[in-house]
């Protein structure tokens, strides 16, 4: 995750000769005197930082092939600076199911989200406060320790996270990776660096975290790494990996195949233009004094005295909007809400077929912006939607389709009535059947994940049928 200004520096002076000898000569001084003064590893701005985490691999036991395995990560981190200069990451890593076929062309069911923090220390070096597994590729790429031009070759230590065996502890496994710089190249319409790297994986037993029934691992991996030209940034990383895992009582993994991790980091002004595309109306300005707000861990509105969701959805503080028939003059509240929107409420097109309140509210979460779904007509205890909700699904469909390149997570929640375990596979039904019937009138389905909540996150009290119907909801989080 770092490069070196001392590598940025070098990369200049190379494109700087075919420009002129004093201009290399130049850059050259400058360099030098950086490096009179110690190279210092590449310090990303704070922020947050996105990484996904895509493994795709033959599996094969035993030497007999079993099937094409298939896993997810995204990884929601904030990045801040200690006092000592440390850089802190924490925030969390949403994990799909591990498949054992190719499932990337239909939606993903959440298996777990987790949380993640450690610190990265000026030498690359990373400590962990909470560690379950996430990140999976550690401490690479590694910066030089001195200038390199173009075939330029060092060496660094790293660590990858392993697990053969879907739902068993996490391994992690230290390496030693070489290095050698390829030149200029272009990423996403960016100029870039690329790096190769290559390491051999080694394992001897010695990580008392993982699983205790892994004996060995052999293989290596090579490694493409792109990196920001400006700001030596980490754009983008594909390992190419063949390699077995021997066990005590289990029989021997080979998982042949490649892990891509995409890095990037949120834009200014981001969630503001989704709302902006979903509703179809541009927004207004933020008042100077939005209302208080309180969050809980995903960033779901927090209910009112009376069941209504108070403003804000996570860390930044910024109120709901909702999507309706009508609209709201600037500094009126959002329809059917009674919460003050900055500027005014923002309004969806109109759709014949909408509900009374709207087709939907937003709100911004603590992952991206969220649509909210409340009172959603399903059949009695089942998934089945009423016929009366269609027109609103149109709507809900419609809005969705203006952002042809977002990931949506679709979570189920009821009310607190029966018992947990019915609440939880009822709410995972009814959130895989609003992917269904989205995926019916024209999005992707592979670009949904959908999970149930059951009851543990209410936003109203379970006092009256108003309030449970606020409760009974599916939000839908555009991922940032």
């Amino acid at each position: 995750m770092t490069a070196t200004r001392g590598l940025r520096c070098a990369i200049r002076v190379h494109r700087c000769v075919s420009r002129g000898l004093a201009c290399a000569l130049a850059l050259s001084a400058a360099c030098v005197a950086q490096a009179q003064a110690g190279l210092t590893p590449f310090n990303p701005p704070e922020g947050r930082v996105i990484v996904t985490e895509r493994s795709d691999f033959s599996r094969y036991e035993d030497g007999r092939y079993v099937g094409h395995a298939y896993r997810e990560a995204r990884l929601d981190l904030s990045l801040t600076r200690t006092a000592e200069g440390l850089a802190r990451y924490s925030g969390e890593a949403l994990v799909l199911e591990e498949t054992m076929r190719d499932e990337r062309a239909v939606a993903r069911r959440l298996d777990e989200a987790v949380p993640v923090e450690f610190t990265a220390g000026p030498d690359g070096t990373l400590r962990f406060s909470v560690d379950r597994g996430y990140p999976i590729l550690r401490g690479v790429p590694t910066s030089p320790p001195e200038d390199v031009a173009i075939g330029g070759r060092w060496t660094g230590y790293g660590s990858v996270v392993v697990r053969p065996r879907p739902g068993h502890s996490a391994t992690r496994v230290r390496v030693l990776v070489e290095y050698e710089y390829r030149g200029p190249t272009n990423y996403a319409g960016r100029a870039a660096e690329a790096i190769r790297a290559r390491y051999a994986v080694r394992y001897d037993g010695r990580d008392p975290s993982g699983d205790p029934d892994m004996s060995g691992a052999t293989g290596g991996r090579t490694v493409d790494i792109v990196i920001d030209a400006e700001d030596g940034s980490t754009l983008f990383i594909r390992e190419t990996i063949d390699e077995s895992y021997t066990y005590r009582t289990y029989p021997t993994v080979r998982l042949k195949g490649f892990i891509l991790h995409f890095h990037r980091g949120s834009l200014p002004g981001d969630r503001d233009r989704v709302v902006a595309t979903i509703t179809g109306a541009p927004l207004s300005s933020p008042s100077s004094a939005p209302p208080s707000a309180s969050a809980g861990a995903t960033g779901t509105p927090s209910a009112g005295a009376t069941g209504t969701p108070s403003a804000s959805a996570g860390a930044t503080g910024t109120p709901t909007a909702r999507a309706s028939p009508g609209s709201s003059a600037p500094g009126s509240s959002a329809p059917g809400t009674g919460v003050p929107v900055p500027g005014g409420a923002v309004t969806a097109s109109p759709s014949p077929a909408s509900q009374p309140g709207g087709a939907f509210e937003l709100a911004r979460g603590e992952r991206g912006v969220v649509m909210l779904l409340y009172d959603l007509r399903f059949v009695a205890d089942g998934d089945e939607l009423l016929a009366s909700e269609r027109g609103r699904l149109d709507a809900i469909a419609e809005a969705l389709g203006r952002l042809p390149d977002r990931t949506f997570l679709v979570e189920g929640h009821t009310a607190d009535l029966g018992k947990p375990a019915g609440q939880y596979e009822l709410s995972e039904r009814r959130a895989r059947r609003i992917v269904d019937e989205l995926a019916a009138r024209g999005i992707p389905e592979n670009r949904f994940v959908y999970r149930g909540l059951g009851a543990d996150r209410p936003i109203a009290p379970n006092d009256s049928e108003a309030n449970r119907a606020r409760n009974r909801r599916v939000e839908i989080t555009i991922l940032d």
